[in-house]
């Protein structure tokens, strides 16, 4: 198959919303062209995404349909998530309608590492300013189905601490360095987070310098595909506090706590409360 062809396929996908899932602040380089029409860049790949109603047309280079399968969670019941919500909590149940077009992506571990460190201490638009600069300038430039882009860089490519100066980075530029020559050198193997369990992958992430809990929870969430993952910063915790006492009850989705993490958090930004 020549790689290099620009495939289309049409997906179609139930509680999906492209322009929720945009604004859901799980993903840094989405372009929109239209409302329900996006540029999205993962890892070292394009894609072309239109939405009209339940269908999505996807297009594509080449072998690449499975991937773009995967990222947007196609295998994913989000209809029967929805309904796993008790009727008593009336505040998660008109989150959770509010957003009901969520999917959690299943994005480049590598670039997700990346980008919630960025994160830290930040806001949407300045991390998708900093992403972006740090792609043009150390990304390799290819063709896809929209035109030129950038691939996120590799790890050999931001081992330097000096090429990431002047990117927006601050104090966060010596921790993506460390850790870009930890896993350029083996040091941290991305692999071995596949392989273990939840805990075990918390634990891990937070052994590395300039990960802590809440960008752990995110990588986990985002990254690794972990849905039970819960992450809580400042605006999670004025909601938890406000509409649960203070103790969200994440024993009720065992397998699914950070898909209702993602339902308030879109909420209340939409609604502006945050």
């Amino acid at each position: 198959m020549n790689s290099n062809a620009i495939r289309k396929a049409y997906l179609p996908l139930t509680n999906c919303d492209l322009n929720q899932i945009a604004q859901s602040g799980q993903c840094f380089r989405w372009a929109m062209i239209a409302p329900g029409e996006y540029i999205v860049h993962d890892g070292h790949d394009q894609a072309l995404l239109k939405q009209r109603g339940n269908l999505l047309a996807l297009e594509y280079y080449g072998d690449r349909l499975a991937k773009w399968m995967h990222y947007l969670d196609v295998e994913t019941d989000y209809d029967g998530i929805l309904h796993s919500i008790p009727a008593a909590d009336k505040y998660l149940r008109a989150a959770a309608d509010r957003a009901s077009g969520l999917r959690i992506l299943n994005a480049d571990l590598w670039e997700i590492m990346v980008s919630f460190i960025i994160s830290q201490n930040n806001n949407i638009p300045r991390i998708r300013r900093t992403v972006e600069a740090m792609c043009e300038r150390l990304g390799e430039p290819r063709q896809g189905p929209a035109g030129t882009y950038y691939t996120f860089p590799d790890p050999a490519d931001l081992k330097d601490v000096r090429r990431l100066q002047g990117l927006g980075l601050g104090y966060r530029d010596k921790y993506i360095a460390q850790l870009a020559r930890n896993v350029a050198s083996g040091r941290v193997k991305l692999s071995k987070l596949h392989t273990m369990t939840t805990e075990e992958a918390h634990t891990y992430l937070k052994s590395i310098y300039g990960i802590g809990e809440k960008v752990s929870n995110c990588i986990l969430l985002f990254g690794l595909g972990r849905k039970e993952a819960f992450p809580v910063d400042t605006w999670m915790r004025k909601i938890i506090g406000r509409e649960y006492g203070g103790k969200f009850p994440v024993e009720l989705y065992p397998e699914t706590a950070g898909v209702m993490q993602q339902y308030m958090f879109f909420s209340e930004r939409s609604s502006r409360k945050l």
